[in-house]
């Protein structure tokens, strides 16, 4: 028995999020520093405040904000009558923030605007709404939630990365197809062109992927109708085939191999931008931005379950590639060092990945690779507002949008004080971020008495990752009166992270919530020919919630702390698997001694 449908969320890189609002710090005792304080209509003065106006740093500055645009910057002078004002204590104002990379689905527009992204550039999302999402960016009301740019549909080939995911997504096979394919996506309302260069290599996979010719006529087209073309890589060798098509950005950095300093130098002298994404190479190099996102004061309060769900994820096999890691950090200072324009994005809701909370981390990935402070913090508003013509974006000068993050301290010392995030201003008016979580619903059920052997409870089933597009197989059979599992099948392209292995049912049916509240460890044996394994642990009230998923040791006993995982409901667990993951290979694994406790 396979996976069902119903839970299509496993590892989708445009996984479906339902979000909910929570709380910034609460206002001054007597209301006259609470940045809600002033309405959309009044005029505001933002006072004693160090500014970032997108290039430079002005202390001691005043920052006026009227109907929806910033008024002007005043590095001398008197607030004229008229203005409210709320001082900042010496705090520091930065423009919005600009994410120029996720997949904004469902709430994520409003989960990004509470960490201080007011735009998302957004690489791959059906254009159902956009013209409601230009009607809403392009006005100056008050709104809670991020403007939108998007590309759309993606160019990629037939089966090829972006057609994995339930989406029916045109494809081409043809150089004489471009301008037609080009002409729709611009019709829908896409912003600019992404082009998918992508043959699964560096994922140990293997995909259909779009050849030059057809990259060079979609760069073309996009170019002859005055629109960007970005273009999807992971290996260094298709980078360079991108570049060389004419592409105008890179919207991730490779990690296949160092950044060659020939090629750094040439992606600077052909004024190519790069989106490193360094964040979700974090993740998927076993370094996510968890802990450092959670480590702050105020930012873990304002993560809904659903981000914390995020976060608590990981991609298959991310231990295996730590080794990897440090290729990232050195790409990107080899890129600072040649002068190539990087951007920030954060390639959310990717495994590791947050929206609005993992652009935080992707800055101070890019500060610490070289860039520092003040470059990285440009890399989030000015030159993402240039490249991609944002008008009145990434600015806090005369005439910009009056979108505004108001951070307690100086990261431009210190980018770790980014976490510090006081208050948020989109269009002038101060975001609602105040709203009372919701408290979780009560268990459905009485809680099951523990220890509890997984081997006489419940059921044990074959899963892979054929639902979604792959190939993989797997086979069970109980052995030893039921002490134990064995598992074997073989691994197959056709996912971009083949997996297979067994999921263990605790309901009657597949993925019927069970009360487990009781139980504080799961322990497991995983006796296993050489490999990658994973744990992956189903919950929550929805059952297309996102998994939590663990890196198992083979040939070893693994014990895990479910208080570990924040995201986690016991209450309602729904299902816990485990999975061989990585190269296209055939594997054997045994389960003993599966309790929880």
């Amino acid at each position: 028995m396979k996976f069902s449908p119903s839970i299509i969320g496993l590892f989708l890189l445009v996984v479906v999020l339902v979000a909910t609002l929570f709380a910034l710090p609460g206002p001054a005792e007597d209301g006259q520093n609470d940045p809600r304080a002033a309405t959309s209509s009044t005029g505001l003065a933002l006072i004693n405040a160090r500014v970032f106006d997108g290039q430079s740093v002005h202390d001691r500055a005043t920052l006026l904000m009227q109907d929806g645009r910033v008024e002007e910057l005043l590095v001398d002078g008197s607030v004229p009558e008229g203005f409210d004002v709320i001082d900042i204590e010496g705090g520091t104002l930065l423009p919005g923030l600009i994410d120029a990379h996720v997949h904004s689905f469902n709430s994520a527009r409003e989960d990004a605007l509470r960490f201080g992204v007011t735009t998302m550039l957004d690489m791959f999302r059906p254009p159902f709404d956009l013209e409601q999402v230009r009607s809403q960016r392009d006005a100056l009301r008050p709104t809670d939630q991020a403007d939108l740019f998007s590309a759309g549909f993606l160019a990629t080939a037939e089966g090829g990365h972006g057609t994995q995911y339930g989406i029916d997504v045109p494809t081409l096979a043809e150089p004489d197809e471009a301008e037609s394919w080009v002409d729709a996506r611009l019709a829908e309302g896409s912003d600019y062109i992404k082009i998918v260069i992508e043959n699964g290599s560096a994922w140990s996979g293997q995909l259909p992927t779009l050849e030059r010719p057809i990259v060079e006529a979609l760069v073309k087209a996009a170019h002859g109708r005055n629109a960007l073309a970005v273009a999807h890589v992971s290996t260094q060798t298709d980078a360079r085939m991108a570049v060389e098509a004419g592409v105008d950005g890179l919207v991730h950095l490779f990690a296949d191999e160092p950044m060659d300093p020939e090629f750094a130098a040439h992606l600077a002298a052909r004024q190519v931008f790069v989106i490193p994404t360094a964040t979700v190479l974090a993740g998927a190099h076993g370094r996510s931005g968890k802990d450092w996102i959670t480590a702050a004061d105020d930012l873990p309060a304002r993560l809904s379950s659903e981000q914390r769900q995020s976060l608590d994820q990981s991609f298959p096999g991310s231990g295996l590639r730590a080794e990897r890691w440090p290729l990232v950090p050195a790409s990107i200072r080899t890129m600072v060092n040649a002068g190539v324009e990087l951007l920030a994005g954060s390639d959310a809701p990717n495994p590791a990945t947050a929206f609005g909370a993992s652009l935080l981390h992707e800055i101070k990935l890019l500060s610490d690779s070289g860039m520092g402070p003040l470059a990285a913090l440009r890399a989030a508003t000015s030159v993402p507002a240039a490249r991609f013509g944002l008008e009145g974006r990434g600015c806090l000068r005369a005439g910009c949008r009056a979108d505004v993050v108001w951070i307690a301290g100086n990261p431009l010392d210190n980018v770790d004080e980014l976490r510090a995030l006081r208050a948020v201003w989109k269009n002038g008016a101060a975001i609602a971020v105040d709203t009372e979580v919701s408290a979780p619903a009560a268990a459905t059920s009485e809680a099951l008495a523990v220890p509890l052997d997984m081997h006489s409870t419940g059921q044990w089933m074959a899963s892979t990752d054929e639902f979604m597009g792959g190939q993989s197989t797997a086979e069970i059979e109980l052995v030893e009166a039921g002490a134990s599992v064995e598992v074997s099948g073989q691994l197959n392209p056709g996912f971009p992270f083949p997996y297979a292995g067994v999921m263990w049912i605790p309901g009657d049916e597949m993925m019927t919530a069970v009360n487990l509240s009781n139980a504080v460890t799961l322990s497991l044996r995983l006796e296993a020919e050489q490999g990658s394994y994973e744990l992956m642990l189903f919950s929550g009230q929805e059952t297309m919630a996102p998994p939590i998923r663990i890196d198992l040791t083979a040939n070893a006993d693994n014990r895990i702390v479910l208080s570990d995982y924040s995201s986690l409901d016991p209450s309602r667990l729904r299902g816990i698997g485990v999975y061989a993951t990585g190269n296209a290979q055939s594997y054997r694994f045994t389960l003993r001694d599966a309790v929880l406790r």
